[in-house]
């Protein structure tokens, strides 16, 4: 293990490039409600009785499309900065049969970031199919000096319970998650701190762009799709200051936000039954009860998304599951004025109606013998116009053509969408109650051949390296056992 790693450099491009595309934008736009109010004339005549129907979806996604282009990354003055630099910044990874070398990876980027976090935990909820000694013991020993780093191993809770282990005592005034399959652009935690300068921000999510990007079809799409979704109607919700899901990859609170809520956090019921998923989304609700929900588009994250059909559709399940519930919570606790709870019933009237649109112009109407190439044009055009904002994002290790090849992919992510994801979507609303989580059973992705096996669970807490243990204790009174540091330490590198 080299416990060295090159990051990628991402970054938003410069202006010149931002002026293209916002023009294309427009004039797509335009041509588009052009013929969209032909269609309307033609509606009032009897002509089309699809017209409004499809104007209504046009105008539901047009708004965050044209308004996305206002979204701009705050900025900080000196005096400012300052005022960041003297915030006390804690970071959870919480672990659980987690790719050592990814985990690796990950903590790598932590101890090389150009604004260092002044606590680090990595808490590993009771892996059993990885020993994670040697890159314990290596960052034990070379994490930098002016880092608080330690690791805990506790019985097998969930992630929750592993990032309550560090924050239910910690009086920072920044709490940051990380996932443990998440490497951090080089400035990402100096640009997640910028928005907190305004008292009013409470939470702070990160841009989310995946390291295996180009590992295969299933990522190259995976990620064009979450980067629409990031850069267009989240977008939008960060200007209203209602992001309602502060992804769980990289998200920063502050303190008070988690720690207030604790109790609330790991004990989530719904229909009688504990929720294990969808942790990101209920911090991200904690901090709209307080103020603003932004994200910087300046804070780049590279997690791994699956590889594997398989691990990518279980994946989804869980995330439309967390999202029906969340969806309920939303409805019920946020201020009915908001923009983000007029959104989460809209994300509803959306799903509904456009089904039903897909369903008549290509089911139904070719059924009928009304089979016209002119619907099919204008779907192809709007799944390159969702998406173009991700020519936005480069990155050091891809090129602008095979960025450009991942865009023109957008039309097969539509169908992938339309024939996958969307009937699993509706499977997960129904099936909301079962709160499993589905997925890390085993290692499903990462960036070593595979994590070496441990001898049995039973055995996990005699794993060569470990030390006497400490009790700690957190809500709602589980009991934990957490590494006791040691190990000398080297300098920051």
């Amino acid at each position: 293990m080299p416990h060295r790693y090159d990051i990628p450099r991402v970054r938003l491009r410069d202006s010149r490039h931002r002026l293209a595309i916002i023009w294309a934008t427009c004039a797509v736009v335009f041509v588009w409600a052009g013929y969209r109010a032909l269609q309307i004339s033609r509606a009032l005549h009897g002509h089309d009785s699809a017209a409004l129907l499809w104007t209504a979806l046009f105008l539901s996604a047009g708004h965050q499309i044209t308004l996305a282009w206002l979204d701009k990354p705050f900025r900080v003055t000196p005096r400012q900065q300052e005022l960041l630099d003297r915030l006390r910044v804690c970071v959870n990874v919480p672990v659980y049969n987690e790719d050592p070398a990814t985990l690796d990876r990950t903590l790598y980027a932590l101890f090389h970031q150009t604004r260092l976090p002044d606590r680090v935990q990595v808490v590993d909820d009771g892996s059993t199919t990885s020993d994670y000694a040697v890159v314990r013991d290596y960052w034990l020993a070379a994490a930098p000096t002016r880092v608080d780093f330690s690791w805990v191993r506790t019985p097998n809770r969930g992630k929750r319970h592993a990032q309550a282990v560090t924050f239910h005592r910690d009086r920072s005034d920044i709490l940051v998650t990380v996932d443990s399959d998440t490497t951090l652009e080089l400035r990402a935690i100096e640009e997640g701190l910028k928005p907190f300068v305004n008292r009013k921000v409470q939470s702070v999510a990160g841009i989310e762009v995946a390291y295996n990007a180009h590992a295969n079809l299933l990522t190259r799409i995976g990620c064009l799709r979450q980067l629409a979704w990031q850069l267009t109607q989240c977008c939008v919700l960060s200007m209203a200051g209602d992001v309602l899901v502060n992804r769980g990859t990289f998200a920063l609170y502050r303190g008070p936000v988690i720690r207030d809520n604790l109790g609330a956090y790991v004990s989530e019921t719904f229909l009688g039954r504990q929720v294990r998923f969808s942790d990101d989304s209920l911090l991200t609700l904690f901090a709209l009860q307080r103020g603003r929900a932004v994200q910087q588009l300046t804070a780049f994250q590279l997690p791994m998304y699956p590889e594997q059909v398989s691990h990518a559709l279980r994946q989804w399940l869980r995330w439309m599951r967390g999202s029906t519930i969340r969806n309920f919570w939303r409805l019920r606790y946020l201020p009915m004025w908001s923009y983000g709870w007029w959104m989460s019933l809209l994300s509803w009237w959306q799903f509904v109606i456009s089904s039903i649109a897909y369903i008549w112009v290509f089911i139904w109407r070719p059924l009928e013998g009304h089979f016209s190439i002119t619907p099919i044009m204008i779907v192809l055009l709007s799944s390159y116009l969702v998406t173009m904002r991700s020519l936005l994002i480069s990155r050091s290790d891809h090129s602008s053509i095979s960025q450009l090849d991942t865009y023109l992919l957008a039309p097969l992510n539509l169908v992938w969408s339309l024939l996958v994801l969307r009937p699993l979507r509706l499977w997960g609303a129904l099936t909301c109650a079962k709160t499993s989580w589905g997925t890390r059973q085993q290692v499903e992705v990462g960036i070593s051949a595979r994590g070496a096996a441990l001898p049995s669970p039973a055995m996990a807490d005699r794993l060569p390296g470990w030390r006497n243990q400490d009790e700690v204790r957190y809500p709602p009174g589980t009991r934990v056992r957490a590494q006791a540091r040691g190990g000398p330490r080297a300098g920051s590198r």
